[in-house]
């Protein structure tokens, strides 16, 4: 009989476990089958081959798989109506599985003969036997088909977290990278702060020093002609190799029982106007000597004001505190960056056009990074030649500043991946040098708020664009 619910003996056989019962009261031979059950009691252990094959009356048993690592899982509980065994008893491999009764009950124990003559001999138990065979063949079917399910959402759930494991284990390697980059610059900072002390005091020195020997040497010189020259040459000029010859050979022309030639190259130096106190009588090598004097201490003040320079720059371009906002103009940040990077800016020809701008909220140390990024890859592009361009200019409420090259700009192929974390072409032989700055800068000015993109140039070379919105929030 069936409706709607399916077949009545298919979802309930405790109808067919009632008349087996029924049957052990009328046939001894069943009797005699049965199997009290207590409870924690093994049936059977996985491995063992089995002799009997149980139908479980009362009671519940449980099946375990015992796996390499010595663990135990369960992969069901058996309720009244299953055969417990089956497999193994049909098949005469050995089992499985290990069976424990978790519920004290009761089931039939049959040998292969008796089995199999009461599931297709017996009168009044064979289709009892095959009802509740078909029903234990549906139910673990089910249980199949709700494992491979599970099975199936739990690959899919494993196969996503491993994406998003992925996924963040790239993250993570991005933002070490990004720390490590951020570490060493952190650490060149107080390096070249450092640095910068210890060479202004020696710089500091020397220049006062330079001072005062200028006093001293006036003091100590009694003739107004002594004096001049020294004082021409404090206030001397350099010139260059043509000019220098032009004027050994007319003093040669003019004096010619002058022989000495370093003599008449030191003379060559001076102006006009300290020739002629060279000539009013007295030594004319120690006259010379007064203005190699002044040109000595005013080349120790030349190059003393560069290291002062050079160090109030590093100074600030190397800020300890590079994530400390506050309002500046970022055209002196640019300058520093410039100053800084001048021995690799020597070969090429630089053009500034850095107009007015308002003052801004933000890190000066990590935007004189992203200068520093940007011109060494120029740089590393033109090779010794070529010119780079540094614009500036107010927009509506941002700042704009481009940096452009006349290199032999950026492949097409390769523009949308320069911003990428870990791309370079640096290590590839390439003829342009996109290093690894470039994630890191544009990481700096997103985080001020700004943009960065690159192009190429219609009249070639690439040229970066940074937008930067003023703000007054410090």
């Amino acid at each position: 009989m069936t409706d709607h619910h399916g077949i009545n003996w298919l979802n309930d056989s405790s109808t067919i476990l009632n008349f087996i019962k029924k049957l052990m009261g009328e046939l001894d031979e069943l009797k005699e089958l049965a199997l009290p059950l207590e409870e924690d009691e093994i049936l059977f252990l996985q491995g063992e081959p089995l002799e009997y094959v149980y139908l479980l009356m009362e009671g519940e048993v449980k099946l375990t798989r015992t796996q390499p690592d010595k663990s135990d899982i369960t992969l069901i509980h058996l309720e009244p109506g299953n055969f417990v065994g089956l497999i193994a008893f049909t098949t005469g491999a050995p089992t499985l599985t290990s069976a424990r009764i978790t519920k004290a009950g009761m089931a039939l124990k049959m040998r292969p003969s008796q089995f199999e003559m009461y599931l297709s001999d017996h009168p009044r138990l064979k289709h009892p036997l095959q009802q509740l065979m078909l029903n234990n063949m549906i139910q673990r079917y089910k249980s199949n088909i709700r494992l491979q399910t599970k099975a199936y959402q739990l690959n899919k759930q494993i196969t996503q977290d491993r994406n998003e494991l992925k996924k963040a284990y790239k993250q993570l390697e991005e933002t070490h990278q990004m720390l490590v980059h951020q570490e060493k610059m952190a650490t060149l900072g107080e390096l070249v702060a450092g640095f910068a002390h210890e060479v202004n005091n020696p710089a500091s020195s020397l220049m006062r020093s330079a001072e005062t020997l200028s006093e001293i040497y006036a003091n100590l010189e009694s003739t107004d002609a002594a004096f001049k020259l020294f004082e021409f040459g404090l206030e001397s000029e350099p010139i260059d190799s043509h000019t220098l010859r032009q004027r050994m050979e007319k003093i040669k022309a003019e004096h010619p029982d002058f022989d000495d030639r370093s003599l008449l190259r030191k003379m060559a130096y001076m102006p006009d106007e300290a020739l002629q106190y060279l000539f009013q009588g007295g030594n004319i090598h120690l006259k010379v000597q007064h203005f190699e004097a002044g040109k000595m201490i005013h080349n120790i003040r030349v190059a003393s004001e560069r290291i002062a320079k050079l160090v109030k720059s590093l100074k600030s371009y190397s800020r300890q505190d590079q994530n400390k906002e506050e309002m500046v103009d970022i055209r002196e940040g640019i300058k520093d960056t410039l100053l800084v990077l001048s021995n690799r800016l020597k070969f090429v020809e630089l053009n500034l056009h850095l107009d007015d701008i308002p003052k801004t909220c933000i890190s000066v140390g990590d935007l004189n990074q992203v200068w520093t990024n940007i011109l060494v890859n120029a740089c590393d592009v033109l090779q010794h030649s070529g010119s780079i361009s540094i614009s500036t200019w107010h927009e509506k409420n941002n700042i704009i500043v481009e940096i452009a090259d006349d290199g032999p700009g950026i492949p097409e192929e390769i523009m949308p991946k320069i911003f990428q974390p870990n791309f370079t072409t640096k290590n590839q032989g390439a003829e342009f040098g996109l290093g690894l700055g470039l994630a890191i800068s544009s990481e700096i000015i997103q985080q001020a708020g700004g943009d960065i993109e690159a192009k190429n140039r219609a009249e070639g070379g690439a040229v970066f664009t940074i937008t930067l919105p003023v703000r007054e929030d410090c």
